[in-house]
Parts: C-alpha cells; sequence; structure tokens
C-alpha cells in the first residue's frame, strides 16, 4: 500500500506542497473538508484555504521550521466546503532531497474548533463573573484546608486593605483580622458549618491594620473530597457595615425612643392615619383615675371651653399631614389645669403612605405665667434703661450681625442703621482689647457664661471711650442659641481718673523705693565717719579724712534734695529765670568743664563741634548750666569707658540746636515715650550704679519749655546710644561769663590691719567700705576690703575669713551669689552679713535663702554690727591668728 494510501485511511487533513506553496497532494479527508476543489490540471496555493488573518501567523511557523530543520505547530483556521472556518491545529513538515535541498513540505491538521470555542466561552463567562464581583464589591476566595492557605480575588484583597495583586495569604492571617471579641464565636460557628458539609453564611466584624472596623458577610460551601478529611471550602465576602451599622443605629434609636417615653415628663401618644388613638404613653400618672376609659380619646381630657377649637385643630392637622401643634388645658390627676402645647408629626412608610402620628404635649403653664411676669419686668427695666442712658446691643447668632438700640445714650455708640457685620462692630474695639472682647463673646454665645463686667475701649474716629459691659444669651423657642444681649454703659471719666491714680500710685511706690535707696547710701558713711570720730583718739585717726567724707555724703544728699525742690518749684511756677546775654559756646564749654573728671575717670571721648561765628542766646546762665550738666551727665554716666560723647551746635535765623550725641546703653522703646515723665528710669539693678531718682530730665524738659525752647531725644534702641536735641530761642545782647560745677572728689583707699579675727568687707562705694573698715580696724580687727565680687572672691579664697560684710547691689556678680559661693565648702565659718539700702520684707527673705546670718540696713548700726562681731569666739579665731 502507498503512502497516499495510507494517508486516504487518516482522519485528519494531510497534504503536500510545494517549495513554492502549490499543493501537489491532498488526501481523502483534505478533499472532503475542502470540498475537492482538487480537479484535474489545477494549480491552487495553501494560502487560498487559510483564514487572511492567520496567514502571517502560519508563515511566521513555516520559517521556523526551516530553521531548525525540524516539523512546528500553529493553530490557524481553514475554509471548510461550506465557506465556514473552523480551527486546526496544524503541524508543518519540511521536506529535503538528498542533497538536504527545500523540496517541498507537508502539513497535518486536526480540527480543535469546538475545544477552542469552548475555552473562550471560559473565559467569557469567568470575566462576566469577574466583573460582577467587582461591581458588586464581592471577594471571592478558596481556602486550601491541607496548606492552610486562602486564595482571594482582587476585590477580597482590597477589602482586608491589602494589595490588590496579592491572590494568596495564610488562613490564619484572616482569622487573626477577626477582633477577640468574636473570634471564639466565629471559630465556633465556623467549625460546626464545616464538619457538616453544609453551606453557610455568617457576619463577623474585622479590624484592619489602619484601626478600621469593617462589618463582613460571608458565604460559603465546603468540598469534603472522597474522605472524611475537608479539603477545600470555596465562597464569597462581602462589606455589610453600612447595612450593620444602619441596623444597630435603628435598634439604638429604638431604646432611646422607648427610654424617651419612659423618663419624660411630657404626654405622648400614637394615633392612626384618620387620627384616632392608637396607644397612649405615659398618661396614667397625669390623668385623674377613671378619667380616661379603656379605648378613650386624648381629646375626652381636654377642658370643654377649648375642645372644640381642639378637636377642629387636629382634624385640620390629619387632613393636612403636615405637622402641627395645637394649645389647650388638660385636667391633671389633681385637678387643676394646665396649659399644654402639643405637637403632632406624622410618620410615612418607604412608599411614602401616611402610617401614624405621634404626638407629644408639654405643660407650659409656668411658662407662660414666668412670660407675663417677664414682660411686665422687662417694662420696668426700659424706664431704669432711659434713666441711666444705658445702650443695649444685640449680637444675631444666625447671621453674626449686631445692631444697637440708640445712639446717644453712649457717646461714641452709634446706633447702625441696618444690621452691622460682626467683624466691623469689633473693629470698633480697640486693638489691645479686641481678643478678649472677642472671646468673652463667642464664650458667652457658645455656653452662656459670662464671668464678670467687661471693661474696654472703643475708637470713633480720633476719640476713645472706655464701656463697661454685661452680657446674655437669648434662646429661641426651642432653646437653640438665637442672640446675644449686651449691655454698655460709658465710664470713660471714671476709668481716665482709675488710670492715673494707677500710674501715679506706681510711680510714688517706685519713687520711695528710689529715695530710700539714695538716702541710705550716703548716710552709711556718714554715720560711720560719727562713729571714728567718737573712737578718734582711741584709733589714732585723723579727722580730716572723716571730715573730707562726710563732706561728700552731705554734698550729694543736698543735690538730692535740691532736685526735689527745683521739681516742686517749677511744677507749681514758683521759679523765676534770671536771663541776661548768654554766649552759647561759653555754656556748652562750662558744662564740659563740670563733667570733664567724670569723663576722664571712665576713659570717655568727648569732642565738641560749635559754629564758627558767635551764638548769642538770652537766658539764665545757671539754669542752662543746669540743663547741660544733666544731659552731659546721663550721656557719660550710660556710656561704657572708652565710649564717646559728641556735642555739635547749629543755630539758624531763630534757634540755636545743641546736640548730645552718645554711643552707650541707649533707651528701650517702652521707656522712650516717658522719658520724660517724672521719676521715669529704665530698667533698674541691684547696685544702681547709674543712681539718681529719675526727675533729672523731667526737670530738664521744664527748664527748656521755661525758655521757650523744646528738646528731644531719640535711640535706635538698647545697646545703640542715644541722641539728646536741645532747641533754644536765639537773642543778640553781650556776652556773659560761663557758669562752672566742680565734681565731687574721689575717694580714697584704705589700710589693713593684722588683729586676732579676719573680717572681709566688700562694697562698691568706696566711702561705704572704707569707713566701715576704719570702724572695724578700730576695735582691732583685721580688715580686707573688695569693691568687686572677684576680688572679694579671691581675697577669701587666699586667707580664711571670720566674718563678711557683703553689700547686696554689687555691679558684676549680686551680693546673694558671692554669699553662695563663699560658703560653697559648707562650713560655718564666715559668719555672713548682708548689708544692703534694700529693707523690704522680700529683701529679708532673698537674704535668708542666700545663707546670709544676719540682715543689717544702710545706715548700718555700728553698735549692733560691732555686738555681732563680738559673737565671735576668741578660740574660733586664733586659728588665723598670726
Amino acid at each position: 500500500m502507498s503512502n497516499n494510501d495510507i494517508a486516504d485511511h487518516v482522519p485528519a487533513l494531510v497534504w503536500t506542497a510545494e517549495a513554492r506553496g502549490i499543493v501537489t497532494y491532498a488526501n481523502l479527508a483534505s478533499r472532503k473538508y475542502l470540498g475537492n476543489p482538487f480537479a484535474p490540471n489545477t494549480t491552487l496555493h495553501w494560502d487560498q484555504f487559510v483564514l487572511e488573518d492567520d496567514v502571517k501567523k502560519v508563515l511566521d511557523a513555516w520559517r521556523s521550521a526551516l530553521t531548525v530543520g525540524e516539523s512546528v505547530k500553529v493553530n490557524a483556521r481553514l475554509k471548510r466546503f461550506d465557506g465556514k472556518y473552523r480551527w486546526h491545529k496544524l503541524r508543518l513538515q519540511p521536506i529535503f532531497d538528498e542533497a538536504r535541498v527545500l523540496s517541498g513540505a507537508c502539513g497535518i491538521a486536526m480540527d480543535i474548533d469546538d475545544f477552542v470555542k469552548a475555552g473562550e466561552a471560559y473565559e467569557i463567562g469567568e470575566r462576566r463573573l469577574r466583573f460582577a464581583l467587582d461591581a458588586a464589591r464581592v471577594g471571592a476566595w478558596e481556602w486550601d484546608m491541607g496548606s492552610r492557605t486562602a486564595r482571594i480575588s482582587a476585590q477580597l484583597a482590597q477589602i482586608y486593605g491589602l494589595d490588590p495583586q496579592q491572590a494568596e495569604v495564610p488562613l490564619q492571617w484572616l482569622f487573626d483580622r477577626i477582633p477577640e471579641s468574636h473570634r471564639a464565636w466565629f471559630a465556633r460557628e465556623l467549625t460546626g458549618r464545616l464538619h457538616e458539609c453544609v453551606p453557610f453564611e455568617l457576619d463577623f466584624p474585622i479590624e484592619l491594620e489602619d484601626g478600621r472596623r469593617l462589618w463582613l458577610r460571608t458565604r460559603g460551601e465546603t468540598d469534603c473530597g472522597t474522605g472524611s478529611e475537608i479539603e477545600r471550602v470555596f465562597g464569597v465576602t462581602y462589606d455589610i457595615t453600612e447595612q450593620h451599622d444602619a441596623q444597630t443605629e435603628r435598634e439604638r434609636s429604638e431604646q432611646r425612643y422607648r427610654a424617651l417615653v419612659e423618663a419624660s415628663s411630657e404626654l405622648t401618644w400614637i394615633a392612626d392615619a384618620a387620627g384616632h388613638t392608637n396607644q397612649l404613653g405615659n398618661w396614667q400618672s397625669f390623668a385623674p383615675q377613671g378619667g380616661l376609659d379603656a379605648g378613650g380619646e386624648w381629646l375626652d381630657l381636654v377642658h370643654p371651653d377649648d375642645q372644640d377649637s381642639a378637636r377642629e385643630k387636629w382634624s385640620k392637622i390629619v387632613r393636612a399631614q403636615v405637622p402641627g401643634s395645637m394649645t389647650f388645658r388638660l385636667r391633671r390627676r389633681d385637678g387643676s389645669w394646665r396649659t399644654m402645647v402639643a405637637r403632632a408629626a406624622p410618620l410615612h412608610d418607604d412608599d411614602g403612605t401616611l402610617r401614624e402620628w405621634f404626638c407629644m404635649a408639654t405643660d407650659v403653664t409656668a411658662e407662660r405665667a414666668a412670660a407675663a411676669a417677664l414682660e411686665e419686668r422687662n417694662l420696668r427695666l426700659q424706664v431704669a434703661m432711659r434713666a441711666a442712658r444705658m445702650t443695649i446691643g444685640y449680637l444675631s447668632l444666625d447671621s453674626w450681625t449686631a445692631c444697637w438700640d440708640s445712639e446717644d445714650a453712649v457717646p461714641g455708640v452709634q446706633a447702625a442703621p441696618t444690621a452691622l457685620r460682626y467683624d466691623a462692630a469689633l473693629h470698633r474695639v480697640h486693638p489691645e482689647d479686641r481678643a478678649v472682647v472677642d472671646a468673652a463673646m463667642r464664650r458667652v454665645a457658645l455656653t452662656g457664661e459670662f464671668d464678670k463686667p467687661l471693661e474696654f475701649r472703643i475708637v470713633m474716629g480720633d476719640r476713645e471711650s472706655w464701656l463697661q459691659s454685661q452680657a446674655v444669651l437669648q434662646r429661641d423657642d426651642n432653646g437653640k442659641p438665637w442672640r446675644v444681649i449686651a449691655s454698655a454703659v460709658d465710664i470713660t471719666q471714671r476709668k481716665t481718673l482709675e488710670l492715673a491714680l494707677r500710674e501715679t500710685d506706681r510711680r510714688k511706690d517706685e519713687f520711695l523705693a528710689m529715695l530710700a535707696h539714695e538716702l541710705r547710701n550716703p548716710l552709711a558713711p556718714m554715720r560711720n565717719a560719727i562713729a571714728l570720730l567718737r573712737r578718734e583718739k582711741e584709733a589714732g585717726m585723723r579727722s580730716g579724712e572723716l571730715v573730707g567724707m562726710l563732706s561728700r555724703q552731705v554734698d550729694h544728699m543736698a543735690r538730692l534734695v535740691d532736685d526735689l525742690l527745683e521739681v516742686s518749684r517749677i511744677t507749681h511756677g514758683r521759679i523765676m529765670l534770671r536771663r541776661e546775654p548768654l554766649l552759647l559756646g561759653t555754656a556748652v564749654y562750662g558744662a564740659l568743664e563740670t563733667v570733664s573728671s567724670m569723663a576722664t575717670s571712665r576713659g570717655q571721648h568727648l569732642t565738641v563741634r560749635l559754629p564758627p561765628a558767635p551764638v548769642w542766646l538770652h537766658a539764665d546762665a545757671l539754669r542752662l548750666s543746669q540743663i547741660l550738666v544733666n544731659v552731659l551727665n546721663n550721656a557719660c554716666k550710660y556710656t561704657d569707658p572708652g565710649g564717646n560723647v559728641c556735642v555739635t551746635a547749629l543755630a539758624d535765623e531763630r534757634f540755636a540746636t545743641v546736640t548730645i550725641e552718645d554711643n552707650g546703653s541707649g533707651i528701650s522703646a517702652d521707656l522712650l515715650p516717658h522719658i520724660f515723665d517724672l521719676f521715669a528710669q529704665g530698667e533698674r539693678t541691684l547696685d544702681r550704679a547709674h543712681g539718681g531718682l529719675g526727675i533729672g530730665l523731667s526737670l530738664v524738659k521744664k527748664l527748656v519749655e521755661l525758655h521757650g525752647g523744646s528738646i528731644d531725644i531719640t535711640s535706635p534702641g538698647p545697646g545703640r546710644g542715644a541722641t539728646v536735641s536741645i532747641r533754644l530761642p536765639l537773642a543778640v545782647p553781650p556776652e556773659t561769663p560761663p557758669t562752672l560745677h566742680e565734681a565731687p572728689p574721689a575717694a580714697g583707699p584704705s589700710h589693713a590691719e593684722r588683729a586676732s579675727l579676719h573680717v572681709l568687707i566688700v562694697d562698691d562705694n568706696k566711702d561705704a567700705a572704707d569707713s566701715l573698715a576704719l570702724l572695724c580696724e578700730s576695735e582691732g580687727y583685721h580688715v580686707d576690703v573688695a569693691y568687686r565680687a572677684d576680688d572679694a572672691l579671691a581675697k577669701a579664697e587666699a586667707e580664711p575669713v571670720d566674718a563678711a560684710l557683703l553689700d547686696i547691689g554689687l555691679p558684676d556678680t549680686d551680693g546673694y551669689e558671692l554669699a553662695r559661693m563663699i560658703r560653697l565648702k559648707g562650713e560655718p565659718r564666715p559668719m555672713l552679713i548682708a548689708v544692703t539700702g534694700y529693707g523690704q520684707a522680700d529683701d529679708h527673705l532673698r537674704v535668708q535663702a542666700a545663707g546670709f546670718d544676719h540682715h543689717l540696713v544702710k545706715p548700718v548700726d555700728i553698735e549692733y554690727l560691732m555686738s555681732l562681731l563680738a559673737e565671735l569666739s576668741p578660740a574660733a579665731a586664733s586659728p588665723h591668728a598670726e
């Protein structure tokens, strides 16, 4: 039997073709399938029987077969005799001759059309199912009970907060998402369903990693296989959180309703759609016994005079099927008639059909009586407000707009013809008070609380007024905050006097404290000198030194008193100027000569620039010198050692201007506006290094103004110096000589002598320190004196000290800190005695806290001091004696 005969018996399509694609043989199956197109003398190419879309795919497979020299397989659609195309699996085999030259091809085709279409249908079904599950937000899953893993769909992965691409997770991971409160129940229910091999449905919560809690519903079926072991479980899961929450809320709402009805003092009842009573809620405790028979209507208890109107109103509400209210009187159990306000609300089914009415009646008898009384009180209040000229304002909380009753009761508070926006009304309040007023208004609007009368300023144009306000919250009939009612009374006059009195009192206290300190400082060396003079013969001291000391301190006290008297005389207009022709240059140089000793001792540089031509003034020489010396003294005093003070004088046609500029400590912005106020000073330190009573510049300003001039002070800020400009009117009189002032002489150093006890005296006031040292030496003590804390600490470390007298106000380190450093070793010696001009109660507490043994206020009581030193026993002092 030939190969062709054998091929005719093969059910598959078999053919051969030349190398150029012309079919040379087709078996019987091919001819039947193709409709026997192979008539004699016909030449057919193989691609005539292949769907055009698949020709390229067959050619690509053919080229691959030629490359590797082996058969290849490819799926393609072939045209049947009836014109339809069916899928076939083609096997193409190249044919070579003995010289390995391609001579043709052999092809075999098997019909796979039904298989391909079934696969396509399966894929379409799978895709539709997946789309349906995704649209319904349903996640599918398959549990492999052997490997304890779960294959999950992308939708289920999203429900559990996973990456949609994650297709498999451990079963335990899914179970661990169930909260512990439900985990045991879920395991028990699931186990029972699985062992019964029945479909199951369970609702349970899960907790995601981001903290959210969801409620899920899962439905599944168990594949128990052929044995007793459970192999697989299939099912779906979907999110029912909204349904679960809605159901929970409905149940809670029902519970709240029942609790409300049971606890409420209002009367409740339910009527059907036609208005007939179905159920009376809590009427038993209100209605008289036997007054409401079974099946009776609530209208039966209404006052006879109100029954007709109540029945008519109730009928209108039922016909309209809309919420409504009515007022009537009901008889209470005690026989009294109570005024009631009843409200009815219709309840509808989902399709909008009226199902029943819910009604509630509230006893408003007391409220009606209170409303009448309130109206009467309001009338009386209006009369009182008119008499007191009080303004009432209203803040509507629904729109946050404000208006006022009248415009003439309080100056500066104008009635708004229309409602004014809250922000615009608040803008009338002074910027410094705006935040406090806003907070108070919002607090009363939110809580109804207004702690105490609120005082604030309002600004209308260039006018500023003080108001005192009270506010209350008014609610509407439903109890909702409606508006804030505020009263406003003008207290500008009282507030101005109050602030002035408070400022005067504050300055008085500060001045008295400064005056006490300034007077104690010179009194201390004076008392010491007097005590020394009494001991002069015994101590062998020279009285000349002590007299000089007394003279300097008396001069200092005299200057303090003179300054106070000057201010008093100028303030009361009792000073007269003795004007005469005066050269400006003479006055400037005279003032510079007065302060030159201070500038030299501090290493400061004084520079002067005067006009080339003489400038004449008509002024009081003594007072002009007082002006310039005071300003120059301040410039040197507030400029660091080595600093610069520059005096510049200029003149125009009418005025001469003297400018004194320094690069010293400057003036803070908050002090600058008050620099000319009486007793005004910058921040003070304990050492009072710059001293003074704070009256110098006030005195200078008044003297300049008496001369018809003006004075101005500017400063860029602390640490950046200050500039004082004095402007005086010109004159053309003959020259007058300048007035000179001498600077106080400097104190001399002290001499220490060895004795049985070592006493250390520390005070930056040299006269006070030296005089006290002389007193102690006159008693036979070995005394060391230090004017700075670091020097004192060095002396204490160099030689043991039995007693230390420490000034508190030291310029470098205050006496409190110095006492702590001396007592670092924790030894009882030395005896620490605070010697200071500060003697208030809190000063005593600070001294005690710093470790001092005694607190002495300047001027020191010498006898008491000597008694304290005498308490040091000779035995304790002997180790330090020579």
